[in-house]
């Protein structure tokens, strides 16, 4: 089972359309583990043999060698790879990683401003850290019910139905929470401890229960739900919620029937399948830095005869762990293996911190080379202004974002939109500074009036601060900068063109002015590809730095007469246009004059920003010289 699991995983994330749901195989290892640890301590208890020190002890030889090896090198590789930005948050994860607390650091990555999960090279820690996590607690439970003697299996079905409550009553308000979090992944595991705890303490109503169908039935049954959740689950699932119930309740059935059912003894036990399961650990560790770090250096989906190597590569370096490493350290003697183990990962989690905690060792040999574009691919964020933002206007939640220009005083011009906004805020702050006026930012998602913002906290937040904008009296003008491009072909998308047009009345007829600002090109590749990487040698770098222009054109082909359609309607509103400040005849350049205007493939970088808002200067002086007339 350890070789379904991990296959599935593995061909999953190098090739998702063969097998849909096949990073449910993690939930199958819960299972596993949740079964055998507990089939451990159980057992101990009853020959009272347990000591936390000895369990912990076994975890930390069976865990560390492999996790040291690949965490280790995924570093290395990345001192030499990788840009500082992308360092500093590898490095981040490496301590996240070492103390076991991968889920959490992800979980807080979870937003607007997040990099793409394929560009995180030990994204894939988050399980393991969820186990552990368990067996934190796990042990202590055990013990304690061992001693009060309350039954063990008692115990594990009331933890499980409450941590099964938390999942599917947090899935569709809360679904990174409850993806990342070990109080709604908790069930999985128990699940595993619940057959444990039968099996060593039979309950004659529920062996009568099971009993009903042969091994041979529950074993073909639980195959069954494993192949459905393989072919029914996909990526875009509210996962894991009632969803993960099929691969859970699959491999419970499959341990269950026992190895003499006709599926155990004949597919589980091929030999073959039996050695991918000894490998299992170091393979799932090896594969996901291997593809990832593919990702990265292509910047983008790597070949798929690129894949299928890395695929085999990872099979040969996880048979070298486990022959050369896991074996020795794991079975081998030596009164202080345990002690070294953990120095080590104390000392590799210290190592991430201060890598962190340097920004990614810009100084570094490997990056020196176009240093001055690698800060463009930094995101940049007034930390102390947003706080003060925040203060001033009583937001107290992550998804309540704003920043201003003077904070003492008030605000004359509001900038309201997402992440679209943000990249922007930069350039027109300092020329509305310039002019005597004061900006405010008001983060937003679809910043337009009465868009039903469902589970979307975001969104939610969004009509705050329309309503906040459009009641603050010394706002006198509204800029709106979205990723929103007009469809009416939809039924959603005539409900988003119908809340922008109530949107611009709104402020219009409350005497202010209203400029859209027509949304950036969308790159069809990732501008980091136009930096060389100085310590890859096979490394591309993209020439011309720019997309054809046809390409932008033919993006949203409504939007430009639908927009025209709003500007006739409200004739005071106006339309700064970005794209021919961005494209000339034939190309968008996403690099110009020597600087790298974007940070990713739909964002401005901060010289992109500072580069539109010295164009919206020169714009709006025109506009406003216009309004005027003739003295």
């Amino acid at each position: 089972m350890r070789a379904i699991a991990v296959l599935a995983v593995v061909v999953f994330h190098a090739f998702p359309a063969l097998i849909p749901g096949g990073f449910t195989g993690v939930d199958i290892f819960f299972v596993i583990s949740g079964f055998l640890i507990s089939t451990i301590l159980a057992k101990s208890l009853a020959h009272g043999s347990f000591s936390f020190a000895g369990f912990y002890a076994r975890r930390i030889k069976r865990i560390f060698p492999a996790l040291l090896a690949v965490m280790a090198a995924t570093l290395a590789f990345g001192w030499v790879a990788l840009f500082p930005d992308e360092l500093a948050q590898l490095a981040r994860h490496i301590t996240g990683g070492a103390g076991f607390l991968s889920n959490l650091v992800l979980w807080n990555e979870v937003g607007y401003f997040d990099r793409g999960a394929d560009t995180k090279p030990l994204l894939h820690l988050w399980s393991l850290a969820i186990e552990e996590q368990f067996y934190i607690l796990w042990p202590v439970v055990l013990l304690l019910a061992w001693k009060r003697r309350v039954s063990l299996l008692a115990a594990a079905a009331v933890l499980a139905a409450l941590s099964f409550a938390v999942n599917v009553g947090g899935i569709h308000a809360f679904p990174s929470a409850t993806f990342y979090s070990p109080a709604s992944r908790a069930w999985e595991l128990l699940a595993g401890a619940m057959l444990a705890c039968a099996l060593l303490r039979p309950v004659p109503s529920l062996t009568r229960a099971v009993a009903l169908l042969p091994p041979n039935a529950w074993s073909a049954l639980g195959a069954l739900f494993l192949t459905l959740g393989f072919a029914l689950i996909t990526a875009k699932h509210r996962f894991p919620g009632w969803y993960a119930l099929l691969p859970v309740a699959g491999a419970v059935m499959l341990i269950g029937a026992g190895p003499r059912a006709w599926f155990n003894r004949v597919v589980l036990s091929n030999r073959l399948l039996v050695w991918v399961g000894l490998i299992s650990y170091p393979l799932y560790l090896w594969h996901w830095p291997l593809l990832s770090y593919a990702h990265i250096i292509e910047t983008g989906t790597p070949a798929p005869q690129l894949r299928a190597a890395l695929m085999v590569l990872a099979v040969v370096l996880a048979w070298l762990t486990y022959r050369l490493i896991e074996r020795p350290l794991r079975f081998g003697e030596g009164r202080y293996k345990v002690a070294v183990l953990a120095g080590l990962m104390v000392a590799l989690g210290a190592g991430g911190a201060w890598i962190a905690r340097q920004g990614g060792m810009p100084q570094r040999a490997a990056v020196l080379e176009n240093a001055r574009h690698q800060k463009s691919l930094v995101l940049v964020e007034d930390v102390q202004n947003a706080a003060a933002c925040k203060k001033r206007y009583g937001f107290d939640s992550l998804y309540e974002y704003c920043l201003i220009g003077d904070v003492t005083r008030e605000p004359t011009v509001a900038l309201v939109g997402d992440s679209h906004a943000y990249h922007v805020v930069a350039g027109l702050t300092k020329y509305y500074a310039s002019r005597g006026e004061n900006l405010v930012m008001f983060g937003t998602r679809h910043p337009y009036w009465g868009v039903k913002p469902g589970d979307d906290p975001y969104q939610q937040a969004t009509q705050p601060m329309l309503e906040l904008a459009l009641g603050i009296p010394s706002i006198k003008t509204l800029v709106i900068s979205t990723h929103i491009q007009f469809d009416t072909s939809s039924p959603d998308g005539r409900v988003m063109y119908n809340a922008a047009r109530d949107t611009i009345r709104r402020f219009t007829e409350a005497g202010k002015a209203v400029i859209m600002m027509e949304d950036v090109p969308l790159l069809s590749f990732d501008p980091r590809a136009c930096i060389k990487r100085a310590g890859i040698v096979s490394s591309a770098t993209r020439a011309p730095c720019a997309l054809p222009r046809s390409e932008v054109e033919k993006r949203s082909p409504q939007n430009e007469a639908l927009v025209a359609g709003l500007l006739q309607e409200f004739p005071g509103t106006a339309l700064f246009r970005t794209r021919d400040l961005l494209c000339d005849v034939t190309l968008c350049w996403a690099m110009k004059d020597g600087n790298l205007l974007y940070r990713d493939n739909n964002h401005l970088s901060y010289e992109g920003d500072l580069y539109i808002g010295g164009k919206f200067a020169a714009w709006d002086a025109l506009r406003q010289s216009r309004m005027d007339g003739p003295r």
